[in-house]
């Protein structure tokens, strides 16, 4: 969402122009998702900075939730990562992330709340069985109404689910302390192909990780068991304090990359 008021094909020369290598593209950006939704314009656009593919796909998950009470937004959830998987698909993209849900109510998530996550990734598990696109279930933060926060919940649920991957948010395990993040790694590496790359500052999230004492034992650790998947820098751009150009944008982005790759000389 670093780059979420601008025109798919400004976003992917922005990430060209910056030096990365992929993108995590995020359907709900406004210029896909109010114009139409159109996969084909998409794969285009993505076919013309072949140094970024294969790229990521994130499922649509601002409005929605997989686990709601509301049976009607349970349904709206459930089409948007039906059409989501296919999008990535038809795009060639290699992974696309997906979000577990939540309780509606804020209150600890019960019998119920899991029932309703189990019959969403049933959908997805079936959805996705003869896709090449690798589907991964993202950490989310604690909160009190959070499936799916702790290290030893998506070890569980890898166990079970064989054919699903992980995406590791680096910030929402940090909110809950460094020792999580350490403890996501050692139960749940090998199942990791992409990571949401962001610190955290008191009750600031998704900040640069350049210069973060904690991602930088992290980055070192990843690197020193062998990590190649995909990093995606997840940036919120409302943490500076002026509106940032795509020019001072891109300027950023540039400066993490070389950051993190210089843990993987």
């Amino acid at each position: 969402m670093f780059f979420h008021e601008f025109r798919a094909e400004e976003i992917f020369e922005s990430a060209r122009d910056a030096g990365c290598t992929s993108i995590e593209f995020w359907l709900e950006t406004p210029d896909f998702w109010l114009n139409g939704m159109d996969t084909d314009k998409l794969r285009r656009i993505a076919g013309n900075f072949p140094v970024l593919l294969p790229f990521t796909i994130h499922a649509p998950v601002l409005d929605l939730n997989p686990c709601s009470v509301n049976p009607f937004i349970v349904e709206a959830s459930i089409k948007s990562s039906v059409l989501a998987l296919k999008t990535a698909e038809i795009c060639g993209a290699e992974i696309i992330t997906i979000h577990p849900g939540r309780r509606t109510a804020k209150r600890p998530a019960g019998r119920r709340d899991y029932e309703k996550f189990q019959n969403y990734i049933g959908i997805v598990r079936e959805e996705s069985r003869n896709l090449k696109v690798k589907v991964c279930i993202e950490n989310m933060e604690y909160k009190v109404n959070s499936l799916f926060h702790h290290p030893e919940m998506i070890h569980r649920l890898l166990k079970e689910e064989e054919w699903l991957y992980f995406t590791l948010d680096t910030a929402h395990a940090l909110a809950s302390g460094e020792r999580l993040l350490d403890r996501f790694i050692d139960l749940n590496f090998d199942r990791i192909v992409n990571i949401h790359l962001s610190t955290i500052e008191n009750s600031r999230r998704h900040l640069p990780a350049s210069g973060d004492a904690k991602i930088s034992d992290f980055l070192k650790k990843i690197s020193d068991l062998g990590y190649d998947g995909h990093i995606t820098l997840e940036i919120e751009d409302l943490n500076f304090p002026d509106k940032l150009s795509i020019e001072e944008k891109t300027e950023i982005i540039s400066s993490e990359i070389k950051y993190v790759s210089s843990f993987f000389r």
